[in-house]
């Protein structure tokens, strides 16, 4: 027989003592994450669980204790994960968010979406002419880089690189209009309309 110390082997049977020995700790750890303690014995109860139903053998782990808290940590993270997707919003905003838009706000609405189609299309209409129908090529014709450089007696790089300096010069004007990069995704489909 030899000397050398045997890791401790732990049996299914032997959970519940992993159970008692760190549900403690566990509970500490999910409250201090902004669990509800409810939560928190939920989640501890899931975790021990899957250890029973995949049979988990702690005999073959070195740190049983950061094996228990890395894998209750990943099932808070799921939790969580699962209450961001399927979070209601209160009746309130539900209602608010189907009602019919006021008259007023209609044509507030449509006064500030022509003001923004305004500002952009002299943007546009500072860009060289290169840059300008490289863009309407690729934005209302809907070419790709092939198609366009066939189209205008261009090099495919000439196009990419003329698509490249339009869109940068026109980012750059937005910002000093304080536009927002976004608005440039609507001008791309407002523009030529």
């Amino acid at each position: 027989m030899s000397n050398e110390t045997q890791p401790e082997v732990i049996l299914s049977d032997d959970i519940y003592v992993l159970y008692q020995q760190h549900y403690n700790y566990l509970v500490f750890v999910g409250l201090k994450n902004g669990m509800d303690l409810c939560a928190v014995k939920d989640n501890i109860n899931q975790t021990f669980l899957g250890f029973l139903e995949k049979g988990t053998d702690f005999s073959k782990i070195s740190n049983v204790k950061s094996y228990i808290l890395t894998s209750f940590r990943r099932k808070l993270i799921d939790t969580y994960r699962i209450e961001q997707k399927y979070k209601m919003e209160s009746l309130d905003d539900f209602s608010d968010a189907w009602s019919e838009p006021s008259v007023e706000e209609l044509m507030l609405n449509s006064q500030a979406l022509e003001e923004l189609k305004e500002k952009l299309s002299r943007i546009y209409e500072g860009l060289p002419r290169r840059c300008q129908t490289v863009i309407f090529l690729k934005y209302y014709e809907g070419l790709s880089n092939e198609e366009i450089a066939e189209r205008s007696s261009l090099t495919i790089r000439s196009v990419y690189n003329n698509l490249f300096e339009g869109i940068k010069r026109m980012r750059e004007e937005m910002a000093k209009e304080n536009l927002s990069p976004k608005d440039l995704n609507i001008f791309m489909t407002l523009i030529f309309v």
